[in-house]
């Protein structure tokens, strides 16, 4: 009869399939997250399993995990959780990080705010529209340690890949991300460039403008240098980027597009733009803060494979350069 009854009590304990509710409700999914924080006890994880309808009983899953010493096998972060399941597979789907969900988010230097809006959406399933109004809640950017000129995250929001393991929210995800800006873009460096009569902000909408000209780390050097030789003696910096954003063209700019109006459009306006137009990596921002020191005020694409420029201190010489581009566009060459 003792065998009886500790046979019976291993199998509910173990080997009785707890509900699977989902047959029944076609409104729940066979699967759903839990999110497991630090520290979390087997008792907090029964009581969520049960609210949620995983389990039959709390006290027969604890008494399981107890059994098997599961409770210090708990791993923090968000779990794929399967309805119907025996209480001995739930635990060991719980406790391992086999079923452990990592939210994973890839930022390329360059990125507009609108492009990690849609990034985010797509990948971490964080409302696109939610991210944008934590992004331009300019209380919320200030508390974050943005300058009082920001009036969105556009510039702060660093580049490089990321990974969570719990879910965001727009809010939470902003800060994620500005939050890294700070800890690998040190105040001391946008503070380099004071003595050149350039604030911290408008070190980095420099660097964004050249994030947008190109992706060479070596020539972000001489184009940084080409649009501060510009500032200097009051020419238009006449960047495409700033009108690319300006207008949020995905697209070369043409002709009849530097002539719409935009507080972006530096062909029309002196000066820099109100802002960052994208997010620059570090390498971009360093040499935006320490631009090489030539006479050169113009450049061009070549055109020949090499994704490299063309540059000239005169506007005689860059003809002569586009007629270089034009020359390897009509060969064939073009960009690999």
């Amino acid at each position: 009869m003792l065998a009886m009854v500790l046979l019976c009590a291993l199998y509910v304990l173990f080997f009785l399939r707890n509900p699977d509710q989902s047959q029944s409700n076609p409104s729940l999914t066979r699967e759903a997250m839990l999110v497991v924080p630090p520290n979390a006890s087997m008792a907090q994880l029964a009581d969520s399993l049960k609210h949620y309808g995983f389990i039959r009983s709390e006290i027969t899953f604890r008494a399981a995990a107890k059994l098997i010493r599961a409770g210090h096998r708990i791993h923090p972060g968000t779990f794929e959780v399967h309805r119907g399941l025996r209480n001995f597979q739930l635990i060991e789907d719980i406790v391992g990080t086999k079923y452990q969900i990592v939210f994973q988010l890839s930022i390329p230097e360059g990125f507009r705010l609108k492009d990690i809006a849609e990034a985010a959406d797509a990948d971490l399933g964080v409302n696109k529209y939610d991210f944008l109004q934590a992004a331009t809640d300019t209380a919320f950017l200030h508390w974050l340690g943005l300058p009082p000129q920001a009036q969105s995250a556009e510039g702060f929001l660093y580049p490089t890949d990321y990974k969570w393991i719990y879910p965001l929210t727009g809010r939470t995800l902003v800060e994620a991300l500005i939050t890294k800006f700070h800890q690998m873009v040190p105040d001391s460096l946008l503070d380099a460039a004071q003595d050149r009569g350039l604030s911290p902000y408008q070190v980095l909408t420099f660097a964004s403008i050249v994030e947008g000209e190109t992706k060479n780390d070596s020539e972000k050097y001489l184009i940084a240098g080409v649009y501060e030789n510009r500032y200097r003696i009051g020419m238009r910096l006449q960047a495409d980027p700033t009108v690319q954003y300006g207008l949020q063209l995905d697209r070369p700019i043409t002709p009849r597009d530097i002539e719409k109006p935009s507080p972006y459009n530096t062909y029309l306006i002196p000066g820099l733009p109100p802002g960052p137009i994208d997010n620059p990596s570090y390498a971009t921002i360093y040499a935006a803060v320490y631009p090489a020191q030539t006479n050169y005020l113009y450049f061009v694409a070549r055109r020949d494979g090499t994704r490299t420029h063309y540059f000239s201190p005169t506007y005689a010489g860059q003809l002569v350069n586009i007629h270089k581009e034009e020359h390897n566009i009509a060969a064939g060459i073009g960009e690999r």
